[in-house]
């Protein structure tokens, strides 16, 4: 099993956010079934897929049920699948009482397939949608790919870049299920080189963890130098 499989977050309070009421919305789709579907939005590598995977899991586990999860990429689908999601959406109704299917990157639907999406939405409501997009449907002044009668049909979640101090707990929490014994601060250092992008937290840690295994502890990043040409600019 490798490091990221082994650490990949299984329930809500092991994801990483950088609000409490996003948070609490992700929360509430995990442990409930509120009347609309749900839309992840933010940047790449905010743990759009993982946090959506993670709500699913949790309904499966209320349900008991133990079965793969129904995941899609709107750039593999035409209006000649939805009729496949349709059925499989009976299938995990009978199964689970909670039929769930999650859709990543909705934004890449031309408009013509939106349209017929929000169709087939309106007439299967009993489905319940998960769906990501990097697309940022409530912010003014941005040119939208998603057409509002479609957005509107969504609860949208900002999920904004996290900060160091917000990976801190999660960062320690994996680093002492490796055995490592670490402080607060030793952490925050570890973390000195994290961007916001989640997907660069694990590799951070399992190098950590093999310098702490070594007996070595491990270094924090050095800052990048910059080289400044004769002419005073940086190159």
């Amino acid at each position: 099993m490798t490091f990221e499989d082994k650490h990949e977050p299984q329930t809500v309070r092991e994801l990483i956010f950088a609000d409490k009421a996003t948070q609490a919305t992700c929360l509430r789709y995990a442990t409930g079934k509120p009347y609309k579907p749900l839309m992840l939005w933010g940047e790449p590598g905010t743990a759009k897929t993982t946090t959506a995977r993670v709500i699913v899991r949790e309904r499966y586990r209320a349900a008991g049920y133990d079965g793969a999860i129904e995941e899609f990429n709107a750039a593999d689908l035409t209006p000649r699948d939805f009729d496949k999601l349709t059925n499989i959406g009976s299938f995990l109704r009978f199964t689970t009482g909670d039929p769930i299917v999650l859709i990543n990157e909705i934004d890449v639907f031309e408009r013509d397939v939106q349209a017929k999406f929000r169709s087939w939405m309106d007439r299967h409501k009993w489905i319940n949608l998960i769906v990501t997009t990097n697309e940022q449907p409530d912010v003014e002044g941005v040119r939208q790919k998603l057409m509002p009668a479609l957005r509107s049909r969504f609860e949208k979640v900002d999920l904004a870049r996290p900060s160091v101090q917000d990976c801190v707990p999660r960062a320690q929490a994996i680093l002492q299920q490796e055995g490592c014994a670490v402080s607060t601060q030793e952490v925050q250092l570890l973390m000195s080189a994290f961007t916001g992008d989640i997907r660069e937290m694990l590799p951070l840690l399992e190098e950590a963890v093999e310098h702490l295994q070594q007996g070595t502890p491990p270094q924090p990043p050095k800052p990048s130098l910059k080289v400044v040409s004769s002419a005073g600019g940086a190159a």
